[in-house]
């Protein structure tokens, strides 16, 4: 180990996901890790790799630091999964790693609300731009058609108003809520500026405690073509409250993404496969827009700049591009080990595109447990029974910790089916297991490979 370090290595890495794809307990259970690293359990760079001289840093301005300790408190004290991303928030840490003679390492970890990625299709478009995206969605596809009936006969009304527009708008995206369908932007009917998230109620009651819009005063909603030309004077109204919830809330977000060096893109394979067909073909479309907007990759002059400015650049001035993505299938212990080699190939035939179309991206895609709360059972492999302690009851409520239960659990698919409803697929949600002593990182499969991944 050297005495003195001639450089650091900053490393910045956004982590993203749908909502409940556990992105919070991915990232307690990694900074668990490092500050309290065993290279016997957290396996990662040359062999013997370890940590040392683990500190915290202060969050970027405008950032929250990720509430770490208090996440992992009630994992394993009050025996409950954290509660979601509400806001942004970061981990930024620092650490000397034994393979790195001359390097420290600086690392920040960007936590995203994953609502928020449904208004990725607002960067680079106009309102009018961004109206006509969101009407063919919904005019192209059968169960937002259907959902937004009422809506799609109010942007047709001759007698049009900007109440009876945005009234419509709301009680769609109220309906689609209800239907599980993410694609819900503005992103603020969901998940409000203030972190508040929309809870399931009745679709009228829904529409009128949610805003479409930073708040009350500032809804917009899409509108047609026709409906743009018939009212100018509503257009210029939502194009320039579209305008403002682009610049204030939406542009820092993906501004912070693209300067990032990395990306951890968590998708919940398991939660496609229950949620049905249309839960699939929307988190594709949301993944389609992202990598839009992100265009991650790097030339080859790129990569010349980017090892020239790790030579020679203070790590504050060095610039940053998405060069590497791990994407990212979680909550293995949630599925039988004969069907575990399934859930990569099952995500690589959802993203894998993504990646090839980007040039110059370094991608590689795993499954991964943040904390494995399972246990197999010992019985016939072909019964795919699993061990652990139920968080639900038969209609869906939340229970207090009790007695492990064996699930039977659905086996994984090959690939994915052409048509399948939501039901037909069936994965346990149960309490962490995690120690309750603060030195004493979850039981993980693969939070090591994919910090090796992104670090480079």
């Amino acid at each position: 180990m050297a005495a003195f370090r001639l450089k650091t290595t900053e490393c910045r890495v956004g982590v993203l996901g749908l909502y409940n794809a556990g992105k919070t307990v991915f990232l307690t259970s990694l900074v668990n890790h490092l500050e309290h690293h065993d290279p016997d359990r957290f396996s990662f760079g040359k062999a013997g790799t370890h940590i040392r001289k683990f500190r915290f840093l202060d969050a970027d301005t405008d950032w929250n630091a990720f509430n770490y300790a208090g996440f992992r408190d009630a994992l394993a004290h009050n025996g409950r999964w954290p509660e979601k991303t509400r806001d942004r928030s970061m981990v930024a840490c620092q650490f000397e790693r034994s393979d790195w003679a001359f390097s420290d390492v600086q690392l920040k970890l960007y936590d995203l609300p994953g609502e928020r990625l449904a208004d990725a299709a607002m960067i680079g478009k106009s309102f009018a731009e961004w109206s006509e995206h969101l009407m063919t969605l919904i005019r192209n596809d059968t169960p937002y058609r259907t959902i937004c009936e009422g809506f799609l006969k109010a942007s047709m009304a001759e007698d049009a108003t900007e109440a009876s527009v945005v009234s419509a708008y709301k009680l769609a995206l109220a309906k689609l809520i209800l239907s599980f369908k993410p694609m819900i932007s503005p992103s603020t009917f969901l998940l409000d500026i203030s972190g508040n998230l929309a809870k399931p109620s009745s679709p009228q009651e829904l529409a009128t405690s949610r805003h479409v819009g930073l708040d009350a005063h500032s809804e917009f909603a899409p509108l047609t073509a026709e409906l743009r030309a018939a009212h100018p004077v509503m257009t210029a109204l939502f194009a320039a409250r579209f305008e403002k919830y682009k610049t204030e809330l939406v542009q820092p977000y993906f501004h912070t993404l693209k300067s990032c060096h990395s990306l951890v893109v968590i998708v919940d394979v398991m939660m496609l496969l229950a949620g049905g067909v249309g839960m699939y073909d929307d988190t594709r479309q949301i993944l389609q827009d992202l990598f839009r907007v992100l265009d991650p990759g790097e030339t080859g002059m790129q990569t010349v700049g980017r090892h020239l400015a790790k030579t020679f650049l203070p790590h504050a001035l060095r610039p940053g591009w998405i060069n590497r993505v791990a994407f990212v299938a979680p909550k293995l212990d949630l599925v039988h080990p004969n069907d575990r080699d399934r859930m990569v190939r099952l995500l690589r035939q959802l993203v894998g595109k993504l990646a090839d179309n980007c040039d110059g991206l370094k991608s590689q895609y795993f499954n991964s447990a943040s904390a494995i709360s399972t246990k197999l059972l010992p019985a016939d492999p072909n019964e795919r029974l699993l061990i652990g302690i139920p968080y639900r009851d038969a209609d869906g409520r939340k229970i207090p910790p009790g007695a492990e239960q064996r699930f039977r659990i659905s086996e994984l698919p090959e690939s994915w089916p052409a048509n399948w409803q939501a039901g037909m697929y069936h994965y346990p949600e149960v309490y962490p297991t995690i120690p309750m002593r603060k030195n004493a990182a979850p039981e993980q499969k693969n939070l090591d490979k994919i910090l090796e991944f992104v670090l480079g």
